[in-house]
């Protein structure tokens, strides 16, 4: 019979292999379905607050999924409109979904930095126009055994202030 620290570990593990496969296929909505059921489970080696954190970045990951799908399904769509099209020329300028957001910003974040006392605009470690690492935070919080808190983490949640006062209560309870 398996211990709770070899559940958790397949668990985990199984976790980060449906994100990657996600960044990687069109065809996730299965992958997805799976995921959330993973989510349900109980992780009791973890910090409640690493789950909290860890939850609510892999709802806004799975939210930016959902907008580039719905960019697929356009930039699917005008495919086969032109496949359609004999010989006729568009009046419109078509460009990719990924140069409007980077026209407008939105692939940028507000960070604050120490030296010039003032928030500057950074280009966001999460790219919100194509698949690829968008699950990149979730992904650096799966440890060996638990959720972590990692450097990418630290970028968006700041210190960890919050995960040492449960690791300080579960010493003294134990």
């Amino acid at each position: 019979m398996a211990t709770s620290r070899e559940r958790q570990r397949a668990n985990l593990a199984r976790m980060k292999r449906i994100m990657e496969e996600i960044e990687n296929t069109t065809d996730d909505y299965n992958l997805i379905v799976e995921l959330r059921e993973l989510l349900r489970k109980p992780y009791p080696l973890s910090l409640k607050w690493h789950m909290i954190v860890f939850k609510s970045e892999i709802e806004r990951s799975l939210w930016y999924l959902e907008d580039i799908r719905k960019e697929e399904i356009k930039l699917e769509k005008r495919k086969r409109r032109r496949g359609k099209e004999t010989g006729e020329k568009s009046n419109q300028i078509l460009c990719k979904f990924s140069e409007k957001l980077s026209s407008i910003g939105l692939d940028s974040q507000m960070v604050y930095d120490v030296k010039s006392n003032k928030y500057k605009s950074s280009k966001s470690v999460v790219s919100r126009t194509r698949r690829a690492n968008i699950f990149a935070i979730p992904k650096s919080m799966i440890g060996e055994f638990n959720l972590q808190w990692s450097d990418e983490v630290k970028l968006i949640w700041g210190e960890d202030n919050i995960g040492k006062r449960e690791l300080i209560e579960r010493g003294i309870c134990n």
